[in-house]
């Protein structure tokens, strides 16, 4: 088989997780592979990224790094080890608290481990969580409580609050809606506690799609959640699972949806799902954040290319890319589009785009903040990210060491997202939740 050696980076074999030298190589077809081989369980290649052209565009535009603080020596090979260790290259930007593992949902689809009958983490436990956080990044990072669903905890309203007398400025709620959309006045306490984003998982716009993620067709309730936040006057970042087959066909609506809503939706999120535990084939095909962008474009009826989605910088150029979608004032016609949107990136180029880049804005905030800065109306715009975690399968030891994106534990550390909820092949993890 014709291949075109890209680079070399590090690769995991799936089994047993040993890190392993890998090379990311181009197919005859320009389609991008990562390969590795195992001593023990062998060779295993997957697919990267569906254009060569386009991966190694993204890569070249990465960002100077911003290293992290309050480093841990470096104890073990990658994954293993996290700390955040001294090998780590990148600060976090956006960090986690997982508040609980309980749901009131079991979406086959979801990373978290979603389970009943767990023990939350106490509010001390979550207070050092917080100063992890605190001491890392200091309090003007960003904040996401998550789990499992968060609304199941009865002291949420207290955990929000506490994050707020810490001194933190953006807590946001990582949830499925349906404690939001069902019980009145929950969500009014919560802002008035503090509480200054939703992130609403929201999957699709057909019943058939929640049928299949959610096990259930719940697409009246994420509908009625959203009408809760305009209500409250809190925004909402929509987050989309895209599963090949499934709902990659609607992503064009959904970004339609979302400029529709503009008002009260700030941001897509768009995440491939991924797949830990759950390979079968010497050669793992999978849907990419690559294809994801390529599908967006195609659907998005002309308003976007595919050089206008730009690595965020926050982050390693091909974890989380993104484009913010600004709604011109004057309308359509000064826009250049229909929906009376433009793309930001095709207003400012990419060494205005790097001059402007703050290494203090989290994934969803980079264009924001920048446009910001030169007077661009911003309130109803949409921002639009693609945010490519990886898994045993996927995992490259390269981008691993650039994440800004973290999970705390209550004895101190930083662990990066994709390493947190890593499992090998057979679904079992390397950083058990809250170290319990």
């Amino acid at each position: 088989m014709e291949k075109k050696t890209l680079h070399k980076t590090g690769g995991l074999c799936p089994t047993c997780l040993k890190e392993l030298p890998a090379e990311v190589y181009a197919d005859g077809d320009g389609v991008v592979w990562m390969t590795r081989t195992c001593p023990e369980h062998g060779q295993l290649d997957n697919r990267v990224w569906p254009d060569a052209e386009h991966y190694m565009w993204l890569r070249s535009e990465a960002f100077p790094k911003t290293r992290p603080q309050n480093t841990e020596p470096a104890r073990d090979a990658c994954p293993f080890g996290c700390g955040t260790c001294a090998r780590h290259e990148r600060r976090g930007t956006l960090l986690e608290i997982e508040v609980t593992r309980n749901c009131n949902l079991h979406c086959p689809v979801c990373f978290a481990s979603a389970e009943n009958g767990e023990d939350d983490p106490s509010l001390d436990e979550v207070r050092a969580m917080y100063q992890v956080i605190a001491d890392a990044v200091g309090t003007d990072g960003a904040v996401q409580l998550t789990g499992g669903e968060p609304t199941t905890r009865k002291d949420l309203v207290d955990i929000i609050y506490m994050g707020r007398m810490m001194g933190f400025w953006g807590i946001e709620v990582n949830t499925n809606g349906l404690v939001i959309s069902s019980v009145p006045g929950y969500l009014e306490d919560l802002v008035a506690h503090g509480l200054t984003g939703v992130y609403l998982s929201f999957d699709g716009l057909t019943g058939d799609v929640y049928e299949a993620t959610c096990g259930r067709d719940i697409l009246d309730v994420k509908l009625r959640a959203i009408e809760r936040c305009r209500e409250a006057g809190i925004q909402v970042v929509l987050s989309v699972a895209v599963v090949a087959g499934l709902n990659d066909g609607q992503l064009g609506d959904l970004l339609r949806f979302a400029m529709e809503n503009s008002d009260v939706v700030c941001g897509l999120a768009l995440q491939p799902a991924f797949t830990s535990g759950r390979f079968d084939a010497k050669r793992a095909w999978q849907y990419t954040a690559g294809d994801v962008i390529n599908d967006l474009v195609s659907q998005s009826d002309g308003l976007l290319e595919l050089k206008d989605v730009w690595p965020l910088g926050c982050s390693h150029p091909l974890c989380d890319t993104g484009v913010f979608l600004v709604k011109d004032p004057d309308g359509p016609e000064s826009a250049g589009h229909p929906s009376g949107f433009y793309p930001a990136t095709r207003r400012m180029t990419m060494q205005e785009y790097a001059e402007g880049y703050s290494p203090d804005s989290p994934q969803g905030s980079v264009f924001l903040d920048i446009l910001s800065k030169k007077g661009v109306d911003v309130k109803t715009g949409v921002s639009v990210i693609v945010m490519n975690y990886m898994d045993a399968v996927s995992m490259d030891t390269e981008r691993l060491r650039d994440c800004s994106m973290m999970v705390t534990v209550p004895d101190g550390r930083a662990i990066p997202f994709c390493s947190y909820h890593l499992t090998n092949s057979a679904g079992e993890r390397i950083y058990p939740p809250w170290c319990k």
